[in-house]
């Protein structure tokens, strides 16, 4: 039986003041087609309108790899047990990265940073842009102004900025200034049936408990 990998205290550092603003509930319809930014099974741990994800960030996503429930770490251990630290980050479709932060620590698991943490900002089309955050220290290697493609590696899972316990959240943004996160859908994947190694197509967007993995995983 599959479990999440355990990421307990998952609020996010908001941005300053002045920066942020509710979702956009009526942003034009989705252009890009988004790539799940992994490979391999994962699970949604957070959800849009829930927990932290609220005003600005009501639509992020939060993702940790799907693991046998007998390899959780145990309280107290070290960032490299939890099944998400270190894990390649993707780029969910191609664009060119217009910010980047990548000079930020990893904190120990269950501390909350006080900083943004690591993170790149991917712009796809006309408001239109994928946020990934809480990347691990040192694994940032893009630059602003630089293109990516679909797939490709940008960073890795880390416990930068206010992640609490690794995990990989990725916003889909209408505006980067001030941030806004808008609806998002997803190509290329397929999710776990509850209770049951059965994989199915998707339906509807994605919530917190669903199982799912890219088809080329």
């Amino acid at each position: 039986m599959l479990a999440f990998g355990l990421a307990l205290g998952l609020s996010r550092l908001l941005a300053r003041a002045g920066q942020a603003r509710p979702a956009d509930d009526a942003a034009p319809p989705q252009v890009t087609r988004l790539a799940l930014p992994f490979s391999g099974v994962w699970g949604v741990i957070q959800g849009s309108g829930a927990g932290t994800h609220v005003g600005y960030a009501t639509y992020a996503l939060d993702f940790v790899p799907a693991v046998p429930a007998a390899r959780l770490p145990p309280r107290g251990a070290p960032l490299a047990r939890f099944p998400c630290f270190g894990r390649p980050v993707l780029a969910p479709a191609d664009g060119t990265v217009v910010r980047v932060a990548a000079g930020a620590r990893d904190w120990p698991a269950r501390v909350k940073g006080r900083d943004e943490g690591n993170f790149v900002i991917i712009e796809h089309a006309a408001r239109e842009y994928s946020e990934l955050r809480h990347l691990r220290a040192g694994s940032v290697h893009v630059t602003v102004g630089q293109r990516v493609n679909r797939g490709e590696v940008v960073g890795a899972c880390g416990n930068s900025g206010n992640a609490g316990t690794p995990h990989l959240h990725l916003g889909f943004l209408s505006s980067i200034d001030p941030i806004t996160t808008r609806p998002m859908t997803f190509v290329g994947y397929e999710v776990r049936a509850p209770d049951a190694d059965v994989w199915h197509a998707p339906a509807g967007a994605l919530r917190p408990g669903d199982i799912l993995r890219p088809l080329t995983w």
